[in-house]
């Protein structure tokens, strides 16, 4: 199956081998305690998302963190309670199948020049639902995430966007066009 990463951060290369970030810094002291306490939780280190929605709040506004942060965090924790075995959202890379990056793309009105589309391999990946990954109060997102790590129906009945969580290392196979995709 081909799998493709949409790379909004412009820091993918063709032919790359990607892997989780290990020692991790926070540079202040009372910052890096409290980072000991969690890091347990992931030992083979956090991918670029991970270090996004768990470490870094340059993402707040106002001292408050936005209802995705509170999501995936939420998503995380639902994981690490009932779901252990699977792969953490904290810990994977992010890829969709050609049908996925087309609906992604299109949803959220992405231009051609803010995104490249790469051709990725794993060699292991979980696939779940995006379209769960929605909720505004907390009894809501926590369903939506005991649904989602399930595998189970939208109770909304919201088109599927199936996501793909890859386990690292990731390979960067090529890069490819939209119009490329089948």
């Amino acid at each position: 199956m081909k799998l493709y990463h949409i790379d909004r951060s412009g820091t993918i290369n063709v032919g790359q081998t990607l892997d989780l970030q290990k020692n991790i810094s926070l540079g202040n002291k009372n910052n890096t305690k409290l980072l000991n306490m969690v890091m347990p939780y992931y030992n083979d280190g956090l991918s670029h998302h991970g270090i996004q929605y768990l470490l870094n709040n340059h993402l707040f506004n106002n001292n408050v963190m936005p209802l995705s942060n509170v999501m995936d965090i939420i998503f995380e924790y639902e994981r690490l309670l009932n779901y252990k075995e699977k792969l953490s959202r904290y810990q994977a890379f992010y890829a969709f199948d050609s049908e996925g990056v087309k609906k992604f793309i299109n949803d959220n009105n992405l231009s051609d020049t803010f995104y490249k589309i790469y051709e990725v391999k794993s060699d292991y990946f979980e696939k779940h639902n995006m379209s769960l990954i929605s909720g505004s109060m907390h009894y809501n997102i926590a369903a939506m995430a005991k649904i989602y790590w399930e595998d189970g129906e939208d109770p909304y009945g919201r088109p599927v966007l199936n996501e793909y969580l890859l386990k690292y290392p990731i390979q960067v196979l090529k890069e490819v066009k939209l119009e490329e995709l089948d």
